[in-house]
């Protein structure tokens, strides 16, 4: 067995590997994240813009969620340098399509403003292509959360419509969809390349 399939077969038993980015360091998350993430996430107006976390969130939330993450790829987003945990991101599969994820991110507010959300899911985004060998990627946002539609924008992705989506902490809010497909993405790599 090669070390290409070996590495293959890992990844899809839920196996996450670190990415390294110019700024950031995206691991899987670990039980001792949960105190720091719990702390972010203990902010109402962090947790309104995110459709799966509840209000208020507490560390068993925290430590909950970084046990039973089967169905998806997640990294903390860390710094390089110092290894501070800024936030979560990831690529959750869809068992009705599974060549296709949907990516969720998010920063906690001391560290919003510096591109690290950008960064991060340029990275996870990659991830999902390469790694996970997937063939789309969705996204969507509250109508309401523009600094997360900025991102979506910077990362490539095309607007596909509007809708609702039911969240834990807000109950059922209006949201835009986006998509961003393999072929897409390859030329957005290659354009970034040349110049």
């Amino acid at each position: 067995m090669t070390e290409e399939m070996t590495e293959e077969r890992s990844l899809r038993a839920g196996e996450t590997r670190t990415v390294v980015t110019p700024r950031l360091r995206l691991r899987p998350p670990i039980l001792a994240d949960a105190e720091p993430v719990a702390a972010l996430l203990d902010d109402y107006d962090v947790v309104r813009m995110l459709s799966r976390v509840p209000w208020p969130y507490t560390l068993a939330d925290a430590q909950s969620f970084i046990r039973d993450r089967s169905d998806e790829t997640v990294f903390a987003i860390c710094l390089k340098s110092g290894g501070e945990v800024l936030g979560l991101c990831g690529i959750r599969g869809n068992a009705d399509r599974p060549l296709r994820g949907e990516l969720g991110y998010w920063i906690g507010r001391p560290h919003w403003g510096n591109g690290y959300a950008t960064e991060a899911a340029h990275a996870a985004i990659d991830y999902g292509f390469t790694a996970l060998g997937l063939n789309e990627i969705s996204a969507n946002c509250r109508v309401i959360n523009e600094a997360s539609r900025r991102v979506i924008w910077k990362c490539g992705f095309r607007f596909i419509g509007s809708g609702m989506i039911d969240t834990a902490a807000s109950g059922r809010v209006a949201s835009e969809n986006f998509s961003l497909d393999r072929s897409c993405w390859r030329s957005l790599k290659s354009w970034g390349e040349a110049q």
